[in-house]
């Protein structure tokens, strides 16, 4: 009679439940790399103001890709950031792309842009590199959305701020033969509405960058994304962010302040022309009176 030989056969180890359910427990889920938006390893961005307002909120006809800022794939292979300000932040485009995008914004668009104040820069994709500005170039470890983000934020407020210069340095050359107009004889001998235009372009500039274009503010991306703190305060001082918001804020209180003046001066020329006027009304009604009295 055969007798059964005991199995050699080593029982299957069984994976830890999880808290004793007797189900397996699941594995560690690894951090995904970073999905990349552009596959080259050098490539250009550029950034350029393209209107004063730019109306976000009725582009649903342009494929967004991320948001804060919203980000679209160019037709070429690259992508673009898309600011409320008039800014549009471009990367890795191809002729037609720029052309394509203002196209498809056209109706959304307010106000005009200035095709002087482009920033441009070429990005490198190092992944052993420090990231940040290096030379005339930007080193970053990964073509991703969120770096491309940052960029586009640095690069936008970098155009906005060259946007504002060029209009404050215009509204400093039209004050300038107002105050020698004033100095010389006490008097404006330009029209009251065009000082009032001048005063009124003063305002809108310290409008469109304390309102708009937020320059000082820090990037919404940051907030998730804090290991890249480091890369935006590089990017932030190769620019001169800060310093150039800053001192564009004291030329724009001077503006302001000069705007009250202007303001003042035509309020108190036109009281003085009224005082005249109901001087002159006066006389005249005295005179008729007198002669009612002597002819009547």
């Amino acid at each position: 009679m055969n007798r059964l030989l005991p199995s050699t056969r080593k029982p299957r180890s069984r994976a830890p439940d999880n808290k004793g359910t007797g189900e397996p427990m699941a594995k560690s889920a690894r951090p995904r790399p970073p999905k990349l938006l552009i596959a080259l390893d050098h490539f250009q961005a550029s950034a350029l103001i393209i209107a004063e307002r730019i109306d976000i909120r009725t582009t649903g006809h342009i494929p967004i890709i991320g948001q804060s800022p919203w980000m679209t794939r160019l037709p070429g292979g690259g992508v673009a950031a898309i600011f409320r300000y008039g800014a549009l932040a471009l990367f890795a485009e191809e002729p037609g792309d720029r052309a394509w995008l203002i196209s498809g914004l056209s109706d959304n668009m307010s106000g005009v842009g200035d095709a002087l104040t482009e920033e441009t820069v070429w990005v490198t994709i190092d992944g052993q590199a420090d990231e940040g500005p290096y030379g005339s170039k930007v080193r970053i470890r990964s073509a991703d959305l969120e770096r491309l983000q940052l960029l586009a934020e640095a690069l936008s407020k970098a155009a906005m701020l060259s946007f504002q210069e060029r209009r404050a340095a215009s509204d400093f050359d039209r004050i300038e033969p107002l105050a020698q107009d004033l100095a010389d004889d006490g008097k404006f001998s330009v029209k009251s509405s065009e000082l009032l235009k001048a005063v009124g372009s003063m305002l809108l500039s310290e409008h469109r960058l304390t309102g708009r274009a937020e320059v000082m503010d820090r990037p919404d991306v940051l907030w998730d994304n804090p290991h890249l703190n480091g890369l935006y305060a590089r990017l932030e001082g190769d620019y001169e962010l800060r310093e150039r918001a800053v001192a564009l804020d004291r030329k724009l209180a001077t503006l302001s302040r000069t705007a009250e003046t202007l303001v003042e001066t035509v309020r108190y020329q036109s009281s003085h022309r009224v005082e005249w006027y109901i001087v002159l009304l006066i006389l005249i009604e005295l005179v008729v009176a007198m002669w009612g009295k002597l002819f009547g």
